[in-house]
């Protein structure tokens, strides 16, 4: 049980520490900016933040973390920009 909190833990802690929300962390499209690209990551931003926190029940602090990336990526996605995979 200690071992998978402990393991939990880190996975929690690398997921908030990454960066998720640069331009550099996106596929370049040909018909956009990086300026289009700041208005609309600070508007997913927004967004991701606003549905994170209206979350039911009790989530720990990595939970709403990841929430929000996932609401920020899907947002971003729909928007056109893709997520670079990193290995």
């Amino acid at each position: 049980m200690k071992i998978t909190l402990f393991i939990l833990a880190h996975i929690l802690l690398f997921f908030s520490c990454s960066s998720y929300t640069n331009y550099e962390d996106f596929n370049e499209r040909t018909d956009s900016t990086k300026m289009v690209f700041q208005d609309n990551a600070q508007e997913c931003e927004k967004l991701g933040h606003l549905e994170a926190s209206r979350s039911e029940g009790s989530k720990r602090a990595g939970e709403i973390s990841i929430d929000k990336k996932r609401y920020f990526v899907s947002c971003m996605n729909r928007k056109g920009w893709i997520l670079k995979v990193t290995n």
